[in-house]
């Protein structure tokens, strides 16, 4: 048989006290006697109670619509892409820092954030971080009406209320066009997502962008969907044809790990003799010794915490306004783009 829950009224009974007094005890904050708390701790422990977060979070959001439930919202796609576990991680991290608890959402696409969202404030949620995806102007209304800040990462929005953290995409676009030129190549290829994804669109424009200064365009663009696996089969698609790029910028690091894999163990190629690769991100794995991409790196440490500092200002402060910062990225020299003898030196920091 199935043992009864503890709750807050046996530990009451056994304290001897009321049970707002055992709400206020696992309350921070909470008004209550030093000798009441500590009474109510002992016969929680010594029965085994453990008080429902999610619960109390929810009672006392209802109670008072100024109080907190300490709960933030955070919706993903992709989850399964190594940039955004790691991502995650450090958002939990900074969060957590800051008394702030994560429910996280997983979606599949664009068109399901706004019902994520919907879930999401079933939980009294005092804030909520998107991270490269948009909400509809409907929902962007819904949140602003109910006072909830919303904060995108890695997305921007016109629309007022909504803050933003991103990454200068065009601007990493171009670093890696000048790196690719300065390097001797003219035979440039583009891996990227398909044109309705803002954050590969912006990197191939500010790519393209560089390469038009000097005459050029790229000679293929493949498609991918930021995985490993599309990253080999696009690979596997620009070296099939005639004519063969001398270098690939891919809109990601994983992506660029597929297309790495590809040239070396099917095609036999050399990387950086035969061909250069850049990718973006600069996600743990780029580093690792098999691997040495150069990439452009993303700050995302600087960038979350920046991003948590401004969520947290507006959940405890209705006044403040939206702000959008943009961060540059920079450029991650390793081995898989060929050397030019400028005195140019590694830069791994």
């Amino acid at each position: 048989m199935k043992r009864r829950s503890i709750t807050s009224y046996d530990v009451a009974r056994a304290a001897g006290v009321s049970q707002s007094a055992v709400s206020r005890a696992f309350s921070p904050g909470a008004s209550i006697a030093d000798a009441t708390r500590k009474k109510v701790l002992r016969a929680a422990q010594e029965l085994g109670y453990q008080p429902n977060a999610i619960a109390r979070s929810m009672s006392t959001a209802r109670k008072d619509d100024h109080q907190k439930s300490g709960m933030v919202g955070v919706i993903v796609t992709r989850l399964e892409d190594p940039f955004f576990a790691h991502t995650i991680a450090h958002f939990s991290r900074n969060l957590q820092a800051q008394g702030w608890h994560m429910l996280l959402f997983t979606v599949d696409s664009q068109a399901q954030v706004d019902d994520a969202l919907n879930a999401l404030m079933q939980y009294q949620i005092d804030g909520v971080i998107i991270l490269s995806a948009l909400l509809s102007n409907h929902m962007t209304k819904v949140c602003r009406s109910k006072g909830i800040p919303v904060m995108l990462y890695n997305r921007s929005a016109a629309e007022s209320g909504v803050s933003s953290v991103v990454i200068d995409n065009r601007e990493g676009g171009r670093l890696a066009a000048d790196l690719l030129r300065e390097a001797g190549h003219d035979r440039i290829a583009f891996v990227g997502a398909d044109t309705e994804d803002e954050t590969s669109r912006e990197r191939r424009a500010g790519f393209e962008e560089r390469l038009r200064a000097d005459g050029l365009s790229p000679v293929q663009v493949e498609t991918g969907d930021y995985t490993f696996v599309s990253g080999r089969e696009a690979g596997l698609r620009l070296f099939a044809r005639s004519e063969r790029p001398d270098a690939v910028f891919c809109a990601s690091d994983v992506m660029a790990l597929g297309v790495l894999h590809a040239v070396r163990f099917e095609l036999g190629l050399r990387v950086p003799q035969d061909l250069s690769l850049i990718g973006f991100d600069d996600i743990p794995s780029a580093a690792w010794p098999g691997h040495l991409l150069t990439t452009i790196r993303q700050p995302i440490r600087r960038m979350i915490r920046e991003a948590v500092d401004m969520l947290v200002e507006r959940m405890e402060n209705s006044e403040a306004e939206a702000k959008i910062t943009r961060f540059p990225g920079s450029l991650i020299l390793r081995d898989t783009v060929r050397r030019i003898d400028t005195g140019q030196t590694k830069n791994e920091t």
